[in-house]
């Protein structure tokens, strides 16, 4: 279960809501509400928060520096850490942030926990990733838990990839037998549950590795990410009953764990390029018909 509060990721002059919640991290909207010309007071954050501006500048005032936060510029805070910010440019800029859960700071930082930076720069692509993931929890498209985790912590990993602490122990490489032994396994447990709403840490605590660890081993192992491949048992335990003519496609699309009935359409299509009434029309049809609809 997640320990975020209702404050976390909170400042004095800044409005923020909450888009997502889970046991490993949160994702929230900001946008400035009493921004000031002059300097702030100091102010700090509870969490490790990793902020994107959508818009709008702001100069910070940190560890004895200055730097204009711009879109161009992924902004770090440590909890507790102290800083200031003027608006010589005006206000309205507003963002969004990965809020980090306690679990997940070893992987991602070392043992020390601390971001060595205060902002990052040029990450091109992993900003379009952020703002896409973003737009789509805004929209309250369909989506899973597990999914969208893994794309904010792809995001994480680009953002900190040039940010471990200088005294951190580099991770062991797991040899090629341990990387598919969690694969293997991993695809045991979800051959066991994945009519269930799992989390990434559903399945690290039950594999004893960290959700952080188990993302990367599995994806090397088996060329797709674990959501991915969730998706792909639900999706084949789907074909049976819709070749037999399954007519109510909501209380399939539940029973297999999708969020929703348009969610499991649109995953269907994207992965046998056709939706599910094509193939109740192709089951009845010859064979030479289907080679031919299936352009096999």
């Amino acid at each position: 279960m997640s320990d975020f509060n209702g404050s976390a990721g909170a400042l004095p002059g800044i409005n923020v809501s909450w888009l997502f919640r889970s046991s490993l991290l949160g994702i929230t909207l900001w946008d400035c509400a009493a921004g000031r010309r002059k300097l702030s007071e100091e102010r700090h954050q509870a969490w490790h928060v990793v902020s994107f501006v959508h818009s709008g500048a702001f100069v910070l005032h940190a560890r004895g520096r200055s730097a204009v936060i711009d879109a161009t510029a992924v902004l770090l805070h440590n909890p507790g850490e102290p800083f200031r910010s003027e608006h010589p440019f005006g206000c309205g800029d507003h963002g969004s942030s990965i809020v980090i859960q306690r679990e997940l700071l070893p992987d991602l930082l070392g043992l020390d926990a601390r971001f060595a930076a205060i902002h990052v720069q040029s990450l091109f692509r992993t900003q379009l990733l952020q703002r896409l993931l973003v737009r789509s929890l805004r929209n309250g498209e369909p989506r899973e838990a597990m999914a969208v985790e893994e794309a904010a912590l792809k995001v994480l990993r680009k953002v900190l990839g040039g940010d471990a602490p200088a005294n951190a122990a580099a991770p062991r490489q797991p040899s090629h037998r341990a990387r598919r032994s969690y694969a293997e396994d991993a695809k045991a447990l979800l051959q066991q549950r994945f009519r269930e709403r799992l989390q990434l840490d559903d399945i690290a605590r039950s594999l004893y590795v960290s959700p952080y660890h188990l993302c990367r081993l599995f994806r090397e192992e088996t060329g797709v990410p674990i959501h991915s491949y969730l998706n792909r048992l639900r999706l084949r335990e789907a074909l049976e009953p819709i070749a037999e003519g399954e007519a109510d496609l909501s209380r399939l699309a539940a029973g297999l764990g999708f969020s929703s009935h348009s969610h499991f359409t649109a995953a269907f299509r994207k992965e046998f390029g056709m939706p599910p009434r094509e193939v109740k029309k192709l089951a009845a049809a010859r064979i030479p018909e289907m080679v031919r609809a299936l352009n096999l």
